[in-house]
């Protein structure tokens, strides 16, 4: 019978790996969907206060 030539366990890099990327998903992914759509509407809004006609723009 053949033992696999990897631990069974993860090892200490992949626990590594594994919490930046949960980090990213927990953390940083929200904080940048966030910044991007207050971005938006800041864009919109500065838009609108220039008088230029957005609302035709959506229609």
């Amino acid at each position: 019978m053949k033992s696999f030539p990897f631990p069974a366990e993860p090892s200490e890099k992949q626990n590594v790996i594994e919490g930046a990327i949960g980090r990213w998903l927990v953390v940083i992914l929200p904080v940048v969907l966030i910044g991007h759509l207050l971005g938006a509407f800041a864009i919109v809004a500065a838009l609108m206060s220039a008088n230029f006609n957005i609302l035709n723009w959506v229609e």
